[in-house]
């Protein structure tokens, strides 16, 4: 995928320079960011480059007002911009450069607005499905630390797919969460890789969507519209895999785990966990899931992992009982 031509006009070169240096260390290189300090190399840039996002303070407009055709143009503002630019799209310049970029890659999907392409070759990644038929399994806390581990030496995105999740009360309320990332591509835009990185929030090195914060609005989320996310994920990003940590999806969890490369059971050994595991896998079979059976990993997780006190011991996982048990399924 091409990068983005994004300018960044300014005259404080440390602010520029810091923010363009951010920028083009990003990962998934989704932006080339060059930099203008002085008015005189703006104009430069648009003699003689491809400038599609133009993320320029207020007192350099004048300077090329005339210029601007259909480029993205985005303030940076220090407060307040004057009415005649009040049309224009605008990021509050004084914020760390990740949420700056945050906002630039959501005004700049805002501008799309051509079909989504659904076509394209899937990358060499992979879909981690992570489910229990058994309640108070600690399937959520697995799913967290796995995610944890293998973002430690790759790319990887979590997904919550549950329908009330409890993760908005445990990070913080959240601006936009996968209902919205699901109603932007049923607009048919184009640009849903900077929708889906303007939302990617961090976990440690973790990636992750917020989840649905809404039970109505889960619940009109269909099986076809979830397929669909994986696919752009997979032939879009950069992400070399993708955590899914479900349930019961109303019905929908056979159709998904389908999509899965492997798929973790957490299981107690219990009667009657046993006996919710038995019951599912026979329901599975009458599904015509031989192919998602073949696929399942029951686990027993170690004793007591998934009782967790605070955000700060979920954190700390990766490096105790639970991170040392993972580790040794990941060399299996």
């Amino acid at each position: 995928m091409k990068s983005t031509g994004l300018w960044i006009a300014d005259s404080q070169e440390a602010f520029a320079k810091a923010f363009m240096e951010y920028a083009n260390l990003k990962e998934d290189r989704l932006f080339q960011v060059r930099m203008c300090t002085e008015k005189e190399q703006l104009l430069q840039a648009f003699a003689g480059e491809e400038i599609e996002i133009l993320l320029i303070t207020a007192e350099w407009y004048p300077v090329c007002k005339d210029r601007i055709k259909g480029e993205c143009v985005i303030f940076l503002s220090e407060g307040s911009l004057p009415s005649e630019l009040r049309m224009y799209p605008a990021v509050y310049k004084y914020q760390s450069a990740e949420n700056i970029l945050r906002e630039v890659l959501y005004y700049y999907s805002e501008q799309c607005e051509e079909d989504i392409c659904l076509t394209g070759i899937r990358r060499d990644n992979r879909v981690i499905g992570v489910y229990s038929p058994v309640g108070g399994s600690g399937k959520t806390v697995f799913a967290l630390t796995l995610g944890q581990i293998l973002a430690e030496s790759k790319n990887v995105l979590y997904l919550n797919l549950e329908e009330c999740s409890g993760l908005s009360e445990l990070s913080g309320n959240n601006s936009w969460n996968l209902s919205d990332l699901i109603y932007f591509f049923r607009q048919k835009k184009s640009s849903f890789l900077y929708r889906l990185n303007s939302m990617v929030r961090k976990w440690d090195r973790l990636d992750y969507v917020p989840a649905c914060d809404s039970y109505m609005d889960f619940r009109q989320i269909t099986v076809e519209e979830w397929q669909k996310l994986l696919h752009l994920i997979r032939v879009q990003s950069d992400y070399q895999a993708v955590i899914l940590d479900m349930g019961n999806m109303a019905g929908h969890e056979p159709d998904l785990l389908r999509q899965c490369d492997g798929i973790y059971v957490p299981a107690g050994t219990d009667l009657i966990s046993q006996a919710k595991l038995a019951q599912w896998q026979k329901y599975i079979q009458i599904l015509d899931g031989v192919d998602v059976l073949e696929k399942l990993q029951v686990l027993e997780l170690p004793a007591a992992e998934g009782r967790v006190g605070s955000v700060e011991e979920l954190s700390a996982l990766p490096w105790q009982g639970l991170g040392t048990y993972i580790r040794g399924l990941l060399k299996e």
